[in-house]
C-alpha cells in the first residue's frame, strides 16, 4: 500500500546512530564489502550528491541489487494490468454516494479527471497518482527518475550486473494485494479528507529522510491514529516479511561479489530492518561517513 509513512506528528530527537542512509557490510567471511542504501521515491536525484561516500561505494561494487528489475519491459505491462479493477467491481461498489462525490470532485480539481475516467483503476493506483500530484504542486517536485531506477540505469551504462530481489508477480502482490479493495478505497477517501495534513506530513517525512532518521520513519509508519494508517499486519507484509525473505537472498550475493543494495529506506531501520538482521547473522554493518 502506498500510504507508507504519512503519520508525522512529533518533533523527534536526532541520534547519530539513526541518522544514516548508507551502510557498509563486512566480516562474517566476506572477501569484499557490500553496501546498503535506503532510497525514497519523493527525493530529487541531486540529493544523492550530499550523501557521504555514496558514489564511492557504488563505484566499488560490481553488482547492483534492487527490489526488482526496473528495466523489465514485461514488468511494466504486468503491473499496469494488475492496477486495473476486476470487471465485476466498480468504484461505486466500494464507496457510498457521499464518498463517491467527494473523491470525484477532488480528483477533477487536482488531476482534471474524475472517477468516471478512473473507473477501471485500482484505488491504490488512484491514491498514488493523487498524492504525487498534490505533492508536486506543493513542492515543485518534478523528478521523472526515482532513485531506485537511477542506480540500475547507471549500472547498465557501466555494464554492472543488476539483480532484483523480487519477481514482477511478487511486486504486484505487494503493490495491489496488501489490502482488500474495500480497504484501499477507505484509504483513498481518508487521504482526500485529510489532504492538508497529509501534505504537511509528506514534507516533514522527506526532511526526516534527508536527515537519515530511518528509525524514526519506521516508528512513524506504524502509526494507528488514522483510518489511512497501515495496520501492523499491512506493515509486516510491506516491510518485515520481505526483509526476512531478502535475508535469505542477500548473503549468497555478498559472498559472490561486492554488492550495492538500493532498497526502500524503511527496509533498513528498526529491529526487523536489514541493518539489525544482518548484524544478528554475524555481519559487521557500519555507517559510512565519508
Amino acid at each position: 500500500m502506498k500510504k507508507n509513512i504519512l503519520f508525522v506528528c512529533l518533533l523527534l530527537s536526532f541520534s547519530a546512530t539513526q541518522a544514516q542512509l548508507l551502510w557498509k557490510v563486512s566480516g562474517n567471511g566476506l572477501k569484499h564489502p557490500s553496501y546498503l542504501f535506503g532510497t525514497h521515491h519523493l527525493i530529487p536525484i541531486q540529493f544523492l550528491d550530499s550523501v557521504p561516500g555514496l558514489y564511492k561505494a557504488f563505484n566499488a561494487s560490481s553488482v547492483v541489487v534492487g527490489e526488482m528489475l526496473t528495466s523489465n519491459v514485461d514488468a511494466t505491462a504486468k503491473i499496469q494490468q494488475a492496477a486495473m479493477m476486476p470487471d465485476h467491481i466498480k468504484m461505486r461498489d466500494l464507496l457510498s454516494e457521499t464518498e463517491y462525490e467527494l473523491v470525484d470532485k477532488e480528483l477533477k480539481s487536482t488531476l482534471k479527471i474524475g472517477l468516471k475516467e478512473f473507473s477501471i483503476m485500482n484505488p491504490t493506483l488512484i491514491n498514488t497518482l493523487y498524492e504525487m500530484e498534490i505533492y508536486k504542486k506543493l513542492t515543485g517536485f518534478t523528478e521523472d527518475v526515482q532513485t531506485d531506477s537511477y542506480f540500475q540505469l547507471v549500472a547498465a551504462e557501466q555494464d554492472k550486473k543488476v539483480v532484483g530481489l523480487e519477481t514482477v508477480e511478487q511486486q504486484i502482490s505487494i503493490l495491489f494485494g496488501n489490502a482488500s479493495l474495500q480497504r484501499q478505497a477507505e484509504v483513498l477517501v481518508e487521504t482526500i479528507k485529510q489532504k492538508d495534513s497529509a501534505l504537511v506530513e509528506l514534507v516533514h517525512m522527506n526532511k526526516l529522510y534527508k536527515a537519515g532518521k530511518i528509525d524514526e520513519l519506521v516508528q512513524l509508519s506504524k502509526g494507528k491514529n488514522k483510518k489511512s494508517d497501515m495496520t501492523l499486519e499491512e506493515y509486516a507484509k510491506l516491510v518485515d516479511n520481505r526483509n526476512t525473505d531478502w535475508l535469505i537472498k542477500l548473503p549468497p550475493l555478498f559472498q559472490e561479489s561486492s554488492c550495492f543494495v538500493a532498497v526502500g529506506a524503511l527496509h533498513l531501520g528498526g529491529q526487523n530492518g536489514l541493518v539489525k538482521l544482518l548484524q544478528k547473522k554475524g555481519y559487521k554493518v557500519t555507517a559510512v561517513t565519508d
